[in-house]
């Protein structure tokens, strides 16, 4: 491992330079899960959102550790996702970023739709969320990027990046200018000919969110596992 520093929003955090994974930061506001053991940590952290026939469990043996989201091939409406139950303790202006690790081994297909980030309220239409921030697969392995503070939304932006499956990513947002959010992929910063405002509400409330579904009912697949995921930010803003 080759370790580095660098600031990100003012914060000293170090990072693996051939991955990009951010390994500690000294922000005075932190949250890291790496979804070790053999059971989600429902009672403190997570919400798990499960509709019909999606299933949450704990990859068995999974080096490093990891949570695993699966939709089944039965023609229905399904959905499986982690939030914190609509507790919202990210501040936007407060400068938080987003990061986590995650890999598809199976990619959606059809009508199943991903999205890793950052949002307002949990609703089961993810089209129908009012705040998000967040990375998007739509039915193959194609990352776009999306932003939307309920006056200024930023739809399916593409990143060039198209995952296979199995395929590991560190997806990263930056939130330090709310007049210009930053999506990076494996430490490449992404969708940079758009830019991504999310200033209505400067002090807008978010939590962490990792979810796969399909909306209408579909034979279509997908598998979302998430290695880790961390926030951080500063404590005032």
């Amino acid at each position: 491992m080759s370790l580095r520093p660098r600031w990100l929003e003012g914060v000293l955090s170090y990072f693996e330079s051939a991955t990009d994974e951010t390994v500690h930061t000294f922000a005075p506001v932190t949250f890291y899960d790496d979804f070790l053991g053999s059971a989600l940590d429902t009672a403190y952290r997570w919400t798990v959102r499960d509709t019909a026939g999606g299933v949450q469990t704990m990859a068995a043996d999974a080096a490093g550790g990891e949570v695993d989201l699966a939709l089944s091939g039965v023609n229905e409406v399904q959905l499986i996702g982690i939030d914190w139950g609509d507790q919202r303790t990210l501040c936007l202006n407060r400068d938080p970023v987003f990061e986590a690790r995650v890999r598809f081994p199976v990619l959606p297909t059809g009508a199943v739709v991903a999205c890793i980030g950052l949002c307002g309220d949990h609703n089961a239409a993810v089209n129908t969320v009012a705040e998000s921030m967040w990375f998007r697969l739509d039915g193959s392995g194609a990352i776009t990027v999306e932003t939307d503070d309920t006056i200024h939304e930023q739809s399916l932006v593409a990143t060039g990046v198209t995952l296979v499956a199995d395929q590991f990513a560190v997806l990263r947002i930056e939130c330090d200018d709310y007049e210009s959010i930053r999506f990076y992929i494996d430490g490449t910063r992404v969708a940079t000919g758009t830019t991504f405002v999310m200033h209505t509400v400067p002090a807008l409330a978010l939590q962490p969110v990792v979810r796969i579904g399909k909306e209408a009912a579909a034979a279509s697949v997908g598998t979302l596992r998430a290695d880790y995921v961390k926030t951080w930010q500063k404590r005032t803003a």
